[in-house]
């Protein structure tokens, strides 16, 4: 139910975005703003008991050391893609790229201990 209610949200900020476009453009920005924003901080509430129940169920598997750093880097991407979407709806299209190759590089710093230990055991194997 709740995608109906944000599809319906969307539906009316575009409606509004619209009618502000032709009227007074610069309050069309804002108003996207805004909605990207809250829309944004609404998945992060939904998304919230799904981060704790992956959280609860890997607790005593082999791989639980490496669960902080999946959650650090799914944390890193979405306020990556959330600053990004700002940075293009403000018409900044170059600031967007800076902050995505950013974003990916910070996750690739942070997966290093993970790839490390990948080599470690692909050449366990092969000896």
């Amino acid at each position: 139910m709740s995608e109906i209610k944000i599809c319906g949200f969307i539906l009316c900020i575009l409606v509004l975005c619209s009618f502000f476009k032709n009227i007074r453009s610069e309050y069309s920005l804002f108003i996207r703003l805004a909605a990207t924003l809250s829309v944004s901080c609404l998945v992060l509430t939904m998304i919230s008991p799904l981060l704790e129940y992956i959280e609860k169920i890997s607790m005593n598997t082999p791989v639980s050391r490496y669960i902080p750093i999946l959650f650090k880097a799914l944390g890193i991407s979405l306020l990556i893609h959330i600053t990004s979407d700002v940075c293009y709806d403000a018409g900044e299209t170059s600031l967007a790229e800076k902050v995505i190759l950013f974003g990916k590089i910070e996750i690739l710093a942070l997966s290093l201990p993970l790839i490390k230990e990948l080599f470690n055991i692909a050449t366990g194997l092969l000896e």
